[in-house]
């Protein structure tokens, strides 16, 4: 999924490709060899430009994406801390949640200070090295959270189709073992992406038009296009790897919503729907936001503004709306949060005492 944005040729780009990306080549005997490296280049640098577009708002755009990363980290650890402390929240449902958050941070703190640091100097000089591993990082991050979803759409529907059986069907050691095994999986499948993009043989500067190191996004220049073939298959492979679990989380609410109908009583209904409505809200975004890029690529309308917007807020602003949605209603967090320590100690406002002689 994605689109590759045009690129504006400019002279402060020909100075990039000049200093940054040929090597240079001083001494004579070495002349007669600028040819043939000028063919086989190695390209050890990628020039990150994002917010092109929106320079006259560079400083409030900053201020906006810093306080969406202050209070994606805040509320994702709190809630990661009320889980791990609160005996009553040792479930399988909440145990997902907290992955899940913990994705959402990994996912953040990769892509948040980059983006920021791009915001205020329009544009950055990235090693490649780095610049593949944040995009690794992002992908391990997607492909959990996909898995995870999915998971959580199977406990979501045992509580409700099978509540007698829920506790015989999934419990903490089973979602513990599970979850080991769907990082190890997504770990495994981005190592093959680092191992074909760090082949990869470059003979022209990499100007990526985005506002982090995002795998689709990334041009192509390299020195043999059969190189790339590989690196293409496998992407066709993932797409299809991942359109599995879509069709499992779609299945699990279809017959989801056929048990709630079969519910004869109003407020059953009702209960019933409350306990997957925060999923249901999450599942639509995380999975609404990709299909609405890709439509809006088929029909033609797509630009980069768009794309850049719409990942903007799939990558930065999903992360803060995550636990604000599981927990807005959630009864259980919020008596977890009366009852923790340390919201005791640290939120509770002090009380003044006043002694009279």
């Amino acid at each position: 999924m994605g689109i590759h944005g045009g690129l504006q040729h400019t002279q402060e780009d020909d100075h990039y490709n000049t200093n940054l990306y040929i090597p240079r080549i001083n001494s004579e005997e070495n002349s007669a060899k600028v040819s043939r490296q000028w063919n086989e280049t190695i390209i050890v640098d990628v020039l990150v430009v994002g917010f092109d577009w929106f320079t006259d708002y560079r400083i409030p755009l900053f201020l906006l994406l810093l306080i969406i990363y202050t209070v994606t980290c805040i509320v994702n650890f709190l809630i990661i801390y009320l889980v791990c402390k609160n005996p009553r929240l040792h479930s399988p449902m909440y145990f997902l949640i907290s992955n899940l958050f913990i994705c959402d941070l990994v996912g953040t703190t990769s892509i948040g200070p980059s983006a920021m640091q791009i915001i205020l100097w329009g544009r950055i000089v990235v090693p490649y090295v780095d610049c593949v591993f944040q995009m690794n990082v992002v992908n391990v991050v997607q492909f959990t959270q996909t898995f995870l979803l999915t998971l959580m759409s199977y406990d979501r529907y045992l509580a409700i189709c099978h509540p007698l059986r829920y506790s015989a069907l999934i419990h903490n050691r089973l979602c513990l073992y599970l979850v080991i095994v769907l990082w190890l999986f997504s770990l495994s499948l981005v190592a093959v992406y680092f191992y074909y993009l760090m082949s990869l043989k470059f003979c022209a500067p990499i100007i990526m038009n985005y506002f982090f190191c995002e795998y689709s996004a990334l041009p192509f220049p390299v020195c043999d296009r059969a190189d790339i073939g590989p690196l293409v298959i496998y992407g066709f492979v993932i797409a299809y790897v991942l359109n599995l679990p879509f069709g499992l989380v779609v299945l699990s609410y279809i017959l989801i919503i056929i048990s709630i109908l079969r519910i004869k009583s109003s407020a059953g209904r009702r209960k019933a729907f409350s306990t997957c409505s925060s999923h249901l809200l999450v599942v639509s975004l995380f999975f609404g936001i990709p299909f609405a890029l890709i439509t809006l690529d088929l029909c033609g309308t797509m630009s980069e503004s768009i794309y850049s917007g719409f990942t903007f807020i799939f990558y930065l602003v999903l992360p803060m709306l995550n636990p604000i949605i599981y927990t807005s209603r959630n009864r259980d967090i919020h008596k977890a949060l009366t009852a923790s320590r340390w919201v005791d100690v640290h939120v509770r406002p002090p009380v003044l005492v006043v002694i009279s002689d």
